[in-house]
């Protein structure tokens, strides 16, 4: 399906912390999306990895960067034309959208705020902007196949109450391995997540795959998130207290019938997931932060169930323990005791 000529304006929001070889590649393939009004902002949350200097001389052309090798370097290879136009702004200095011919604009928060803190700074500057119907949310440890904007955006225009629109997320290492369809289930009384087509092979991805994923979408991955205007003014920013994990579950209960989200099934993306906390290899900050969010969240949104987050706790604290994951263990104690404390 053609782009129409007149499309939407989208702000695409990239999260940055410590993580400039992420942002580097990601932002090579981001601005070969053939989407023809956007504009990319990344938030940097007090990096102390040189990032934003790393990011200022990629921009420049004066920073040597190689594509990884692999099947996504097509993705990325080659390098897009430099200078790209630029601009450095430190928060919360406002941005004067009008005055500014910048496509990338490489933003201070001021601090590490978190997943939502540094996207809210993000979304405020995009909001600032008249012409922004969405914003995209996107993870910097990702690249993106070249149609997966302006798919999302169709999708996202197909119904005037769909708020957050989500892709096919697939594993960057195995790119023909799915990770979400938009993103997955949430059970507040068995307090339990599950991703829609996680494992499955992309190939094998069909309509009835597709619908089933739709049907139970009850709230679309932060690794990537269209965001329409609409949402954001009638449901609000990302709650800032869980600092990582749960705000989306948190967004979508609280539009719980105002909007609704969608899957854009022909928007791939590819997401190394969890390079910055290291959740794969049981970090103890990402398994204590994510219990910690749970509880803030069922206490916030879900008061009467949060007995049930507990049960659930100790009972995944007992099944990490006979498994010999005593780091998973104790993290999750740490955060059932604080939540109690």
């Amino acid at each position: 399906m053609p782009i129409p000529e007149k499309s939407p304006k989208v702000w695409i929001v990239l999260v940055n912390w410590n993580g400039w070889r992420d942002a580097v590649e990601c932002l090579e393939s981001v601005l070969r999306l053939d989407y023809p009004d956007f504009g990319v902002i990344v938030c940097d949350n007090a990096s102390s990895d040189g990032s934003i200097g790393k990011l200022r001389d990629w921009a420049a052309g004066t920073l040597a960067w190689t594509a990884p090798a692999g099947p996504l370097a097509r993705l990325t290879t080659p390098p897009v034309p430099k200078p790209v136009a630029c601009e450095h702004v430190r928060a919360p200095a406002s941005f004067r959208h009008g005055d500014s011919a910048a496509r990338l604009l490489l933003v201070e928060t001021g601090g590490n705020l978190g997943f939502a803190g540094g996207n809210n700074v993000g979304i405020r500057i995009a909001l600032d902007d008249p012409a922004c119907a969405y914003v995209w949310l996107l993870n910097n440890d990702t690249v993106v196949e070249p149609g997966c904007l302006a798919a999302m955006v169709r999708r996202a225009g197909m119904d005037a109450e769909t708020g957050i629109t989500g892709s096919v997320n697939c594993f960057y290492a195995d790119p023909g391995r799915v990770q979400a369809l938009g993103g997955g289930h949430f059970s507040p009384w068995r307090v339990a997540i599950d991703l829609h087509g996680i494992g499955m092979r992309r190939g094998d991805i069909d309509a009835a795959a597709v619908q089933r994923a739709q049907a139970r979408l009850d709230w679309v991955s932060g690794a990537s998130m269209l965001v329409s205007r609409r949402f954001l003014q009638g449901v609000g920013e990302m709650e800032e207290s869980y600092f990582l994990y749960f705000e989306e579950i948190d967004w979508a209960l609280r539009a719980r019938g105002r909007f609704r989200q969608a899957l854009a099934e022909d928007a791939i993306v590819y997401h190394k997931a969890g390079s910055s906390t290291k959740e794969q290899h049981d970090s103890d900050f990402a398994i204590y932060t994510q219990y910690r969010s749970r509880f803030k969240m069922y206490r916030k949104l879900l008061p009467r169930l949060l007995v049930l987050c507990h049960v659930r706790t100790v009972r995944d604290m007992l099944v990490a323990a006979m498994r010999g994951r005593k780091v998973a263990s104790r993290a999750m104690l740490r955060a059932m005791r604080d939540d109690l404390s």
